[in-house]
C-alpha cells in the first residue's frame, strides 16, 4: 500500500496540530479562508502541487521536503519485500471481519512511524485474532436421490 502525497500532507498537518486554514495561511502567506481552501483542495487531490508549494508546506510543517514525497513505487513484488514482515492471503483476511481495514491503517501508520497509532492498531488486530475467524455461512448442500 502506498500513501499518496495528499495523504502524507494531511497526516503530517494533523500530527503538527494544525488545521487546514492554519497550514494554508502559513505556507502561502494568505488569509485563513484562502489558505484553508488551497490545503483542502491539495489534500483532496483536486489541486496539483508545485515544487515551490511543496517546499512551503514542508517548511510550515517543519519537516524535510523528502518527508512529504511518496516513496517510489516498486511494481515487482517479491518475497524479499516480506523479509521483515508477513503476507496474509485475502482468504484469511476475509475470515476476520474488519481485519483488512485495520491492516491497511497499520501499514500507513508504519510508513509515517506513528508509534501511538501502531500500538492502538496492534491491540485492535490482536483482539480480532483472539476472537477467531468468522466463517461465512454457506447454504446447506442439497442431497438429491433418484428413485
Amino acid at each position: 500500500m502506498q500513501l499518496t502525497q495528499n495523504e502524507i500532507i494531511q497526516i503530517l498537518r494533523k500530527r503538527a496540530g494544525l488545521n487546514q486554514a492554519e497550514l494554508g495561511s502559513r505556507a502561502f502567506n494568505t488569509t485563513f479562508d484562502s489558505g484553508r481552501t488551497k490545503i483542502k483542495n491539495i489534500e483532496l487531490g483536486k489541486q496539483r502541487v508545485s515544487n515551490d508549494d511543496l517546499k512551503r508546506i514542508a517548511q510550515s510543517l517543519d519537516v524535510p521536503l523528502e518527508q512529504i514525497q511518496p516513496l517510489p513505487e516498486n511494481k515487482n513484488t517479491t518475497a524479499a519485500q516480506f523479509k521483515n514482515g508477513i503476507l496474509i492471503s485475502q482468504k484469511v483476511v476475509d475470515m476476520f471481519p474488519d481485519l483488512g481495514e485495520y491492516l491497511e491503517m497499520l501499514e500507513k501508520a508504519s510508513l509515517i512511524d506513528d508509534l501511538d497509532l501502531i500500538e492502538y492498531l496492534s491491540k485492535r488486530i490482536a483482539d480480532i485474532w483472539h476472537n477467531g475467524p468468522k466463517l461465512v455461512e454457506q447454504p446447506p448442500k442439497r442431497i438429491t436421490t433418484t428413485p
